[in-house]
């Protein structure tokens, strides 16, 4: 199976209509490639999927833009989490094997990984174009995510791919099998999405102490109404104690 997705990926790159690039823009998506421990060798490919449709020159060829590969990235992304999963967590049941993924491949989620590794910061958009309202910049580093998991996939085939994804859901897989029904993040954003169509906004007040026994403080913020501040030995540990004191608020 994964011999014919190699054969396949290679035949999928022959069909592509990669453009040119700049050398800066080249080595800059080299550092990224170094940073995140990935070996890509076609940085044509690998900047189409940071290419926003804004920034297109030819109106209309949106096969030029990374829309296709966020497709083929959140496939490859589903297969990734579901077999992690399934190879892992005998125990979970099929609703919650489901359940778990959906929570994992979820807007929210990816946007926050996106974050972390200042994916953004590599996107191409067009004059004007800002992204400066929260929820186009969620969907957007969420969407150029799938798009990068994509090019994984195409220049170095699903186990490189399925590397990946553990690498950056791998903690927080765990975290959400160890939590299970207090998985409070989650709950927190289905009770603030139900209520308010909006996301909780979680931010980092503080890092206290060395890197080997940093403290996190976080705030948590539904609505401008409901707010909490909480501490813990990792980041997303400090968004869950926040987000279970918010929670208690709430209800």
């Amino acid at each position: 199976m994964l011999r014919w997705f190699s054969e396949s990926t290679s035949k999928i790159k022959k069909k592509l209509r990669l453009h040119w690039i700049p050398r800066e823009r080249i080595r800059r998506l080299k550092r990224l490639c170094s940073k995140l421990s990935i070996g890509i060798k076609d940085y044509r490919l690998l900047d189409r999927a940071f290419t926003h449709t804004s920034s297109l020159e030819r109106p209309g060829r949106y096969e030029e833009a990374y829309e296709r590969l966020e497709f083929l990235g959140d496939s490859i992304l589903n297969a990734s989490i579901a077999y992690l999963l399934y190879s892992n967590h005998p125990s979970l049941t099929e609703g919650g094997l489901s359940s778990l993924r959906s929570s994992l491949v979820d807007e929210k989620t990816l946007s926050g990984v996106s974050f972390e590794l200042h994916l953004l910061d590599y996107v191409n958009l067009g004059k004007g174009e800002t992204l400066s309202d929260p929820r186009a910049r969620e969907k957007v580093a969420a969407d150029v995510l799938e798009a990068l998991i994509g090019v994984i996939f195409l220049e170095n085939g699903f186990e490189k791919a399925l590397k990946f994804v553990k690498g950056i859901l791998g903690d927080e897989i765990e975290l959400r099998i160890k939590s299970g029904t207090r998985d409070y993040k989650t709950q927190l954003q289905k009770l603030s999405v139900s209520r308010y169509k909006e996301y909780p906004v979680y931010q980092v007040l503080r890092e206290i102490g060395p890197d080997h026994n940093k403290i996190f403080e976080v705030v948590v913020n539904v609505h401008n109404k409901y707010t909490a501040t909480a501490k813990g030995r990792t980041k997303k540990e400090a968004e869950q104690n926040a987000a279970e004191i918010v929670l208690k608020q709430m209800k």
